[in-house]
């Protein structure tokens, strides 16, 4: 598998251990240093440290359906460490009463993320950074 493929695999599992709420496994995908940052979505300061940032992404979607969806990839490796821009749609549909953003039960958006990695071992590259940027939000009363 090329570092190209490695990376296209990784992000999959992004979306689904996301969207199925596998916790474990989503965690498994970054640096125990990873860096979140919505900035420009929630105007939350970044979430430092995989914790922080796994604690942040349950609270905005562990009561929630949601279907993750990326492609387009602008991938590049430079040794052990990549970057990439992945274009990105979201949907999120939040159980009744749960929705962070009251009145809105869910959002559909378009952006991007912005992706830095470090490679693990010969096999495994994890997530260091994410920012997601988002060009268009439409938000379901």
């Amino acid at each position: 598998m090329t570092d190209h493929d490695a990376l296209q695999a990784l992000k999959a599992r992004y979306c689904r251990l996301l969207d199925t709420k596998d916790w474990a496994g989503f965690a498994d995908l970054f640096t125990e240093d990873a860096v979140l940052d919505v900035t420009a979505d929630t105007g939350q300061p970044p979430f430092c440290g995989r914790g922080a940032l796994i604690a942040a992404i349950q609270h905005a979607v562990a009561h929630a359906r949601t279907a993750h969806h990326v492609h387009s990839p602008e991938i590049t490796v430079e040794g052990d460490r990549a970057t990439a821009i992945w274009a990105m749609q979201d949907r999120v549909i939040w159980d009744s009463g749960q929705s962070p953003i009251p009145p809105h039960t869910g959002i559909t958006g378009y952006g991007h993320y912005h992706e830095t990695y470090r490679r693990a071992d010969s096999d495994n590259w994890r997530i260091a950074s994410l920012t997601l940027t988002r060009l268009l939000v439409e938000m379901d009363d």
